[in-house]
């Protein structure tokens, strides 16, 4: 599918980076989503339709501000213009999995635009902190919470089919997929993309691999400059609280990494894979030899057609022509 290629090819850095433009005109919509102008976790503070020139005629674009860890943050969602119910697919791009300023990316109007379909409602949740979501970015548990949030939202502001979300997520986001995964029933099946894959894992990993991962990547050496943030016991509640448990992911997974990626290493995607195996969980890995963040260059067909096939198997068939 042309859109989720084109998503893959621009994850940069584990996020999928554009330039921020402001587009779009107020316009009426959905009038029964529950709303307030003060904070209130959950709610939408406002939205509008959305116009960039690239927005095909039978999809509709939307930006919502919503509360979310007492902050208003922003989501994109696009959704047919024809009536009916579809499934939800939630695009989650990547970022950093502790506190950090305020960052200037994340999907924008004309980058949704390009990736919108008219078989699907599409979500693109802005955690906080990024573009045009207030405060500073906290990390991978309050990203979680935002994009669950935003999915809540989602589902009763589009013409979302029940029980038919589909999670789709790069680097930080593949985590915050996996971590979803594990706590909305209606997640029928999740891709992970040179996924982080929680802090613990990671961290671990790091910990009792110190010489390999003193040369493996900046986030595997990084790995040890978490414990003066969350603490030296990396089994510890805090490190749980940002990590996904494989026990209770229900959904199939898809984990697709390359072995050179310097932001993500391959050893503990493996070892989360194992993990998920041993729970005796729908879990697949496909390890691309080379491959590096995101998975561009030779590898964008290849990983593509994977997602595509991953999600068909579970019911979320885009048309064959926008493969």
């Amino acid at each position: 599918m042309n859109r989720i290629k084109y998503a893959l090819m621009t994850a940069v850095m584990g996020a999928t980076l554009f330039a921020a433009a402001g587009c779009g005109h107020a316009a009426a919509g959905p009038n029964k989503i529950p709303m307030s102008t003060k904070p209130h976790d959950g709610r939408v503070s406002g939205y509008r339709l959305l116009h960039p020139p690239n927005l095909p005629s039978d999809v509709k674009l939307y930006q919502i501000n919503y509360w979310s860890d007492h902050h208003q943050v922003e989501a994109l969602m696009t959704e047919p213009t024809r009536a009916g119910h579809y499934p939800l697919l939630v695009n989650l791009h990547g970022g950093a999995i502790w506190p950090q300023p305020h960052w200037n990316f994340g999907y924008t109007p004309s980058g949704v635009a390009a990736l919108t379909d008219s078989a699907v409602v599409q979500l693109y949740p802005e955690y906080q902190g990024y573009l045009g979501s207030s405060g500073p970015t906290k990390g991978i548990r309050t990203d979680y919470i935002n994009a669950y949030d935003a999915i809540r939202i989602a589902q009763e502001f589009g013409e979302v089919k029940p029980r038919a979300t589909y999670l789709l997520g790069y680097s930080l986001g593949g985590g915050l997929a996996l971590m979803l995964a594990g706590v909305d029933p209606a997640v029928q099946a999740v891709v992970g993309v040179s996924p982080t894959v929680g802090l613990h894992d990671q961290a671990a990993w790091a910990l009792s691999h110190p010489a390999v991962a003193a040369r493996e990547g900046p986030f595997l050496r990084e790995a040890f400059q978490l414990q003066p943030i969350y603490g030296t016991n990396v089994s510890s509640p805090a490190y749980q609280l940002r990590s996904p448990h494989p026990r209770s992911i229900h959904a199939p997974v898809l984990l697709l990494q390359g072995t050179a990626d310097q932001e993500v290493a391959w050893q503990p995607v493996y070892l989360f894979y194992q993990q998920m195996q041993k729970a005796h969980r729908a879990v697949k890995l496909v390890l691309y030899p080379g491959g590096h963040h995101g998975l561009h260059g030779k590898y964008a067909t290849q990983s593509v057609q994977q997602i595509h096939r991953w999600f068909a198997q579970y019911g979320l068939d885009i048309p064959s022509s926008d493969v």
